[in-house]
C-alpha cells in the first residue's frame, strides 16, 4: 500500500489506458498487500486453537451460528446450553492462563459436551459467527485455520481495495492510522477467530472510504467506495456491539471531515446516514453493549457509585487502557507476556507521530473531528467503568478501545491540504527498524509461550517443540522468519509514501 513515487500523467478527457506509472503504482500497492497478508500470516499460526481472549466463548458461538446441526452444536442439557465438540469447548483450558504450559492439549478431547459460554441470547451480533461459521468442519484445527487465513485475507483485500481508490491525502492517515497502532494488539487480534479484529480493521477503514465517497472524482470510484463502506460497517457493527457504536461514530467523523456548503453534501449524506443506522440496529440488536451501559458487566449493578469521586480516579488511570494494546497488556488470555521494548518503541513511535502531526495547520473540520476522536478516546471506556463500578482494566479491556485508538492517531494525520506529509530518511528508518523489531519480538515470544511454555530457556523455535499445527510439515522457525521479514519489508515499502519528496497521486482519476 504505498503511496506512488513517480510523477502523475496528465489528465484528458478522452478515454487512454492506464498509464506506466499508475501501472507501477498498483504493482507496488499489490506488492506491499501480499506482504501484509504473509505477515498476517504469521500470527496467524504462532498459537493453537483457542489462544485468542475469550476463544471458548467465540468459537462455541461460530459452531452454533448456524443452529443445531449434528456433530456441530446440538441440543444442550438446557435451554441455555449446547452441545458442542470438546476441541471447541474446551481447548483453551488446556492452556489458558498457564504461561509456563505450552499450547500441546492433555485432556481427552472427544465427543460432545455441554456449555453454556456461547452467543445463545444474542450478547453479539450475528455476523461475525455466521461468516466463520461456512468454515466450520468435523476436523476443528483446519477450520480454525482457515477462519484466521480468512481474516487475514479480508483485512488485507479491503484496506487494498479503499487504498486504491481514494487520494493520497486519505492513503498516509488509513495506512499509518493502522500501522502505527497495531503491534503487538492489533496484529494478533486481525490474525485470530476474535471478533475484535473486524472492529478494528472496521475502524480503520470505514471512515476512510466514507471521506473519499464524498471526495471521489467520478461516478465508478464514488460507488466502489460506497460499496466498501457499506461493507467495513457490516463487518464492524456485525462484530461487537460496541464496534456497532464504532461504526456510528467513524460515520460522524467523516461527515465532518467532508463537510461543505452545497446541496451535493446533502444528497451524499444519505451514505453516512446509512452507516450510522446500520450500527444503530445491530448495536439494538445486541445485550453486549446494553449490559455494559446498565452496569451490569459484572453480572449484576454496583451498589456504591460515587460519580464523581470514581470519574476522577478513572481519568487518572484511564492510559493504562491506551498503553495496553502497545505491549504492556499481555496477548492471548494475559498469558503471552511481552519485554519492555516492545511497547517502548511501539508506544514512542505512535507518541512522537501523533505529536508531530499535532503541529501541522489542521482546517476547522478536521480540528473538530479530532477533537471528538479524542474525547471519545478518554469519555467512552471511562464511563462504562464509573457505570459497571469496576477498576481501569479489569473488564473493560485494552483491546475494546484500539478502535478508537487508531480513529484518533488518523484524524491527526489527515490534512486537506495537497502538501505530502514529510519524514527524512532518518525518522523513516526510525519506524521501519522499531516497528521491524518490535513486531519480530513479539511474535517471536508469542510463539515461544505455544511451543514449549515460558519456562524453556532455547533460543531456536524449532528445538524442544511440545506443541506444532498436527500434520504440519513446515517449522515454527519459518513462519516467524517469513512474518517478521514481511513486516519489515511492507513498512520500507510503504514508508516511501513518507519521503519528503514523494510526488502525490498516481492513479487515474
Amino acid at each position: 500500500m504505498t503511496d506512488p513515487t513517480a510523477p502523475a500523467a496528465a489528465e484528458s478527457h478522452t478515454a487512454s489506458p492506464v498509464s506506466s506509472p499508475a501501472r507501477r503504482s498498483v504493482i507496488s500497492v499489490l506488492l506491499v498487500a501480499v506482504l501484509a497478508f504473509l505477515a498476517l500470516l504469521g500470527w496467524a499460526f504462532a498459537s493453537p486453537v483457542g489462544a485468542s481472549p475469550d476463544d471458548n466463548f467465540h468459537l462455541t458461538s461460530i459452531w452454533c451460528a448456524q443452529g443445531e446441526r449434528a456433530g456441530f452444536c446440538e441440543t444442550g442439557a438446557s435451554s441455555d446450553q449446547r452441545a458442542v465438540p470438546a476441541e471447541v469447548a474446551w481447548s483453551s483450558a488446556c492452556y489458558a492462563t498457564k504461561p509456563d504450559h505450552s499450547g500441546r492439549c492433555d485432556l481427552p478431547l472427544t465427543g460432545m459436551v455441554n456449555t453454556g459460554h456461547g452467543n445463545f441470547e444474542g450478547l453479539y451480533p450475528p455476523v461475525y459467527y455466521a461468516t466463520m461459521s461456512v468454515f466450520v468442519s468435523s476436523d476443528v484445527q483446519t477450520s480454525v485455520l482457515l477462519m484466521r487465513v480468512f481474516n487475514a485475507l479480508l483485512a488485507v483485500s479491503l484496506i487494498t481495495a479503499v487504498y486504491l481508490l481514494v487520494d493520497h491525502r486519505l492513503r498516509r492517515p488509513l495506512l499509518w492510522g493502522l500501522l502505527l497502532t497495531s503491534i503487538p494488539t492489533g496484529i494478533f487480534l486481525i490474525s485470530s477467530v476474535n471478533p475484535s479484529g473486524w472492529a478494528i480493521v472496521s475502524a480503520t477503514t470505514l471512515w476512510v472510504s466514507l471521506v473519499g465517497f464524498f471526495r471521489a472524482p467520478t461516478l465508478a470510484r464514488r460507488i466502489g467506495l460506497g460499496g466498501l463502506a457499506l461493507t467495513s460497517a457490516m463487518m464492524g457493527a456485525g462484530s461487537r456491539g460496541d464496534s456497532a457504536v464504532f461504526v456510528a461514530f467513524g460515520a460522524v467523523l467523516a461527515a465532518v471531515i467532508a463537510f461543505e456548503r452545497s446541496r451535493r453534501y446533502l444528497l451524499l449524506l444519505i451514505l453516512p446516514l446509512a452507516t450510522v443506522v446500520i450500527g444503530a440496529a445491530f448495536y439494538l440488536g445486541s445485550n453486549q453493549v446494553g449490559s455494559a451501559l446498565d452496569g451490569e458487566m459484572a453480572g449484576q449493578r454496583p451498589t456504591n457509585v460515587h460519580f464523581v469521586a470514581d470519574m476522577l480516579r478513572t481519568l487518572l488511570n484511564i492510559p493504562k487502557l491506551w498503553v495496553g494494546n502497545f505491549g504492556t497488556q499481555a496477548l492471548g488470555w494475559g498469558d503471552v507476556a511481552l519485554p519492555a521494548v516492545v511497547w517502548f518503541i511501539t508506544l514512542a513511535l505512535y507518541a512522537g507521530v501523533a505529536f508531530w502531526g499535532l503541529s501541522r495547520t489542521h482546517k476547522l473540520n478536521i480540528s473538530i473531528a479530532t477533537l471528538l476522536a479524542g474525547i471519545a478516546l478518554v469519555m467512552v471506556p471511562s464511563l462504562i467503568i464509573v457505570q459497571n463500578g469496576v477498576e481501569v482494566g479489569v473488564l473493560v479491556q485494552p483491546r475494546y478501545i484500539l478502535p478508537l485508538q487508531i480513529l484518533f492517531l488518523a484524524m491527526i494525520l489527515l490534512d486537506n491540504s495537497h502538501a505530502p506529509l514529510a519524514l527524512t530518511g532518518l525518522q523513516r528508518g526510525v519506524i521501519i527498524v522499531g516497528l521491524s523489531a518490535a513486531n519480530g519480538i513479539a511474535l517471536y515470544k508469542t510463539f515461544r509461550r505455544f511451543l514449549t511454555g515460558t519456562g524453556y530457556p532455547g533460543i531456536d523455535l524449532d528445538q524442544n517443540v511440545q506443541w506444532w499445527w498436527r500434520g504440519l510439515a513446515i517449522s515454527p522457525d519459518v513462519f516467524w522468519i517469513a512474518g517478521t521479514l514481511a513486516f519489515a519489508a511492507l513498512l520500507f515499502f510503504a514508508s516511501r509514501g513518507l519521503a519528503r519528496h514523494s510526488a502525490p497521486d498516481a492513479l487515474p482519476h
